[in-house]
């Protein structure tokens, strides 16, 4: 009998360890990135403000350095991030040329990573063309929106999977022309 309840207990106390062990992963359903593109006249620059969820960039960075990385402390991370933007967000001016851009730096909180990158450039950028394939490899609900400021004018692009490159063209309202 106390062979039983022995067999019994430690029955219970697997399935209790076994199903505290086991933690699915959660994953959300919306994946977007936000990303500020403006004209800087007095400068004579695009400065760049992209916002990304720390939740899909960690395990992306982490994938492609090879290891766990701390934002704060890992000088590789900055180099890791501007490669992947390099890779997935391109702005190309009007000749087709695809501008250099420029890393000033990141700020981040447990919920999102904000990039800081600058182009120089003497032109707004009406009639640029914007590359933003920032995270489609890695989730298939993506959306990238990136809304542009410049010469008192706004445009706003909406990036889903399968999109390749967008004009920079103002919004114009419906009874514009």
């Amino acid at each position: 009998m106390k062979f039983y309840k022995l067999s019994a207990l430690f029955f219970i106390c697997l399935l209790t360890l076994s199903a505290t062990a086991y933690v699915p992963v959660k994953r959300h359903r919306f994946h977007t990135t936000l990303t500020r593109i403006e004209y800087n006249a007095k400068e004579k620059n695009f400065e760049i403000i992209i916002k990304l969820f720390t939740h899909d960039l960690m395990p992306l960075l982490e994938k492609r350095g090879g290891k766990r990385l701390d934002l704060e402390k890992s000088s590789e991370a900055d180099k890791l991030i501007l490669d992947y933007i390099n890779e997935n967000f391109i702005l190309s001016d009007k000749s087709g040329s695809a501008k250099t851009l420029k890393w000033i730096g990141k700020d981040f909180d447990t919920a999102e990573v904000r990039v800081y990158l600058e182009i120089g450039s003497t032109e707004n950028l009406e009639g640029y063309k914007l590359k933003n394939t920032l995270f489609f490899a890695d989730f298939p609900e993506q959306t990238n929106i990136v809304v542009c400021l410049y010469d008192g004018k706004k445009a706003d692009l909406l990036f889903k999977v399968g999109d390749k490159i967008k004009e920079i063209a103002e919004n114009k309202t419906p009874t514009e022309k």
